[in-house]
């Protein structure tokens, strides 16, 4: 799979290296930075598939951008540094990091510390959609019990029939189950 890399490099050095060790494995730089300042900005103007930092010492200001990065536009990050305090690593998994790479640009390795770093970027997205889901489906379920418990009180029902109306009702609608049950809250609302 080609990518599309945005390179963040401190040493322009190991930069080089790294621009020609994507391009032997067949990915395309589509921008090169010296700062992480203008990261967002330049992600936004180039849409990568990958970003690949090489930083002697990743800062509180390049993990606070991989933070706002993660959370609005969270795409797989490679990170490059001789840094090995615990600390800084666990800050940088926190930001979104996908691999943190202790003194290891070798050559060699390179396409599997990619490969490793989309996989997990992948997997990390797979649970967050799977949390939000799950989320998304708790609060349904708290309006349709709310909304039953309407209907028990006021109409007389017990909680099947409470159920089976609002059930009954999303059908004859084409409707979910959770937006009937909003409406009978909401109703229920007005009517109070």
């Amino acid at each position: 799979m080609r990518l599309q890399v945005l390179l963040v490099k401190d040493d322009l050095e190991r930069g080089a290296l790294l621009k020609q060790s994507m391009r032997e494995f067949g990915h395309d730089v589509v921008a090169e930075t010296t700062t992480a300042s203008d990261l967002l900005r330049r992600i936004e103007a180039t849409q990568p598939d990958l970003l690949v930092i090489d930083s002697d010492a990743p800062d509180d200001g390049l993990l606070a951008r991989l933070r706002e990065l993660a959370l609005h536009n969270p795409l797989p990050v490679v990170l490059f540094t001789e840094e090995d305090s615990r600390d800084v690593i666990s800050k940088a998994v926190h930001a979104g990091v996908s691999a943190y790479i202790v003194d290891g640009l070798d050559q060699h390795r390179l396409g599997a510390i990619l490969d490793v770093a989309i996989a997990r970027f992948q997997e990390t997205e797979r649970l967050r959609a799977e949390l939000q889901d799950t989320r998304a489906n708790l609060q349904e379920r708290k309006v349709v019990e709310r909304a039953k418990g309407i209907l028990m009180r006021q109409r007389g029902f017990d909680e099947p029939q409470a159920y089976h109306a609002l059930r009954k009702m999303a059908m004859d609608k084409n409707l979910r189950i959770g937006q009937v049950a909003e409406n009978v809250i909401s109703v229920a609302e007005l009517l109070s």
